[in-house]
């Protein structure tokens, strides 16, 4: 990380000044540097909006979480894409009848996934198996079909740029369904389609999902959209076919890779590249340009 940049961010979003937009100046072609920034400099705050907006947030997690349950079972492995600071996913499992085998959650920002971890555990304790990491979208650390059903709900929303690589990313580890709570661009109005490309936010989901082989089974309009301008919609995807990964796979691999990892008191190792992945806290830090090779450990 550029500790000036960050510097020059940190400044600059005490300003009430748009983060994005610095970031997109001064590094055009890092469009995940730019989200990674602005989503730590606001680590917190989406809690603290929970709590000032409980009611509002409920409505949307309530329905929300229904549409997910549909395709939850006892043994279903789930993949939670953008997760922010869990609270979405708290509340959409919270009412569950049926909970998922285990939980994975990445996001791209370490301090929000600091953040959330104590709001999930405030709900959830142990009684779901969750793991935690920072990764970017387009390189997963997990096994390729090793997930049942991917989901997220406006994680992958700032990737206009990037939604082809980022589905394809996910298409590579998710086996049965994508269900993704994303904004819909075909049913915003005039007003938030403006809003939604100066933002470069994802839109066209239908037809890059159709040419990477997959395909939308549906769409249906969230009626308790949290933001009118920003209307959600649940995408529920069918991945394109491949080889199917054993459900006893458990451990995280190389970003992007089949090579496996290995927990370490310290690290996550790859014996086959020599690349160790540090952990901060208990979160472990699964992205290649962090990675530090250590052939020798």
């Amino acid at each position: 990380m550029n500790y000036k940049l960050y510097l020059d961010c940190k400044k600059a979003y005490e300003n009430n000044q748009n983060i994005m937009d610095l970031v997109k100046k001064k590094n055009p072609d890092n469009r995940s540097l730019a989200i990674e920034i602005a989503y730590d400099l606001q680590a917190g705050s989406y809690i603290k909006d929970f709590y000032q907006n409980q009611d509002i947030k409920r409505f949307y997690t309530n329905e929300v979480g229904s549409l997910l349950e549909r395709y939850i079972n006892k043994d279903s492995i789930i993949l939670n894409v953008g997760a922010g600071e869990l609270w979405t996913i708290s509340l959409m499992l919270e009412k569950s009848a049926v909970k998922p085998k285990k939980l994975y959650n990445l996001e791209i920002s370490w301090s929000r996934l600091h953040k959330g971890s104590k709001f999930w555990n405030s709900i959830h304790g142990n009684t779901i198996t969750m793991k935690p990491f920072v990764a970017d979208m387009l390189a997963i650390p997990l096994l390729s079909k090793s997930v049942d059903i991917v989901t997220s709900s406006h994680g992958l929303e700032p990737n206009g740029s990037q939604l082809e690589k980022v589905l394809a990313e996910l298409f590579r580890v998710g086996r049965d369904k994508c269900v993704l709570f994303e904004p819909c661009y075909e049913l915003c109005s005039k007003e938030g389609q403006q809003r939604m490309d100066r933002l470069g936010y994802i839109k066209d989901v239908a037809s890059v999902v159709d040419k990477l082989g997959g395909k939308v089974e549906e769409v249906i309009q969230i009626t308790n959209s949290i933001n009118k301008l920003n209307p959600t919609a649940c995408f529920v995807i069918k991945p394109p076919s491949g080889a199917i990964s054993s459900d006893e796979y458990d451990s995280f691999t190389v970003p992007g890779t089949d090579y496996s990892l290995e927990l370490k008191e310290d690290c996550y190792y790859s014996k086959d590249t020599g690349l160790a992945f540090p952990i901060l806290g208990t979160i472990p830090i699964l992205k290649n340009e962090k990675g530090i090779l250590a052939s020798k450990y």
